[in-house]
């Protein structure tokens, strides 16, 4: 257990010293297809890490829990550490100076999730050599570990999130990102009417249909917090000009596109069934791979 812990303080510490000298991560340079080059060296690392454990210690710890539990307490407490601070929005500056109110561009954050990624694939690595029915719990749950930690890591680069703002009986297919850089999308937003609706509670409402490139059309209202998606876009009702009020005839939609969110999803479910099938009791083993 020492060995893993000082291996996740080098990690926090590298991560520090990273984020004071180069600044928060910047996912946008590992936006597609970027990351699916990484996605292929990450594999074709662990791939190469496991042909060679038995030569080298090192690896062979890495499969041990040893190695694992100290990464997933850091990961933990982390993630603790995200849930307790007030967070910026995705591509802003963070609000103090070390950067953990921007954790997901957080260095030691990210070093912290890769080494737990790494980890959990040594040990994927190790069950698939070894296939049998009683490991097909044992792989859910790793598998969907993994799956779950590589597609909301490397996915993020390629999720969008923009703003835009239509004007009643105008369509819009331009929307801009946090950095005030302007997109041309693949859809469209008419906005037929806004309307701000008091009973039983304050509510925007907006009128719209949804255009895409392709020619499909989607009439249909969207309030807040309830969204409507069309061809992977979540389209939310944002805001509205308030200087008018109950008389605006601008609304501003909030416009999110996550690809990798379906592979969160297959992993999250591939955990659960994991746990579902999983015996009640197993034996005491040495490492995580039940040795």
């Amino acid at each position: 257990m020492k060995e893993g812990g000082l291996v996740c303080s080098a990690l926090i510490v590298a991560g520090m010293v990273l984020q004071l000298a180069v600044g928060p991560v910047r996912w946008d340079t590992m936006a597609w297809p970027a990351n699916i080059i990484v996605l292929a060296v990450l594999l074709l690392g662990i791939t190469t890490m496991h042909m060679l454990r038995g030569k080298v210690q090192l690896f062979r710890w890495m499969a041990t829990l040893q190695a694992g539990i100290p990464a997933m307490v850091t990961c933990a407490m982390l993630t603790v550490l995200m849930g307790v601070t007030r967070q910026v929005p995705s591509g802003h500056v963070p609000m103090e100076p070390i950067g953990i109110t921007a954790m997901l561009s957080f260095w030691p954050f990210v070093l912290s999730y890769v080494w737990l990624m790494v980890l959990v694939g040594m040990v994927c690595m190790t069950r698939l050599c070894h296939p049998s029915w009683r490991n097909v719990p044992f792989l859910l749950n790793h598998l969907g570990i993994f799956i779950a930690l590589v597609a909301g890591t490397l996915g993020n680069a390629d999720m969008q999130s923009l703003r835009m703002m239509v004007q009643e009986g105008k369509t819009e297919w331009r929307a801009m990102d946090a950095r005030h850089r302007v997109h041309e999308l693949p859809v469209a937003i008419e906005l037929h009417d806004f309307s701000i609706e008091e009973q039983p509670r304050l509510s925007y409402v907006s009128d719209v249909t949804v255009y895409t490139k392709s020619g499909i059309a989607v009439r249909d209202t969207i309030r807040v917090n309830k969204p409507l998606s069309v061809r992977g876009w979540k389209i939310y009702q944002y805001s509205y000009d308030e200087a008018k009020g109950s008389m605006s005839d601008i609304s501003v939609f909030e416009l999110v596109r996550d690809p990798w969110l379906p592979y969160v999803y297959l992993g999250i479910f591939m955990l659960l069934a994991g746990a579902v099938a999983s015996p009640k009791s197993s034996p005491k083993g040495k490492d995580l791979n039940g040795k």
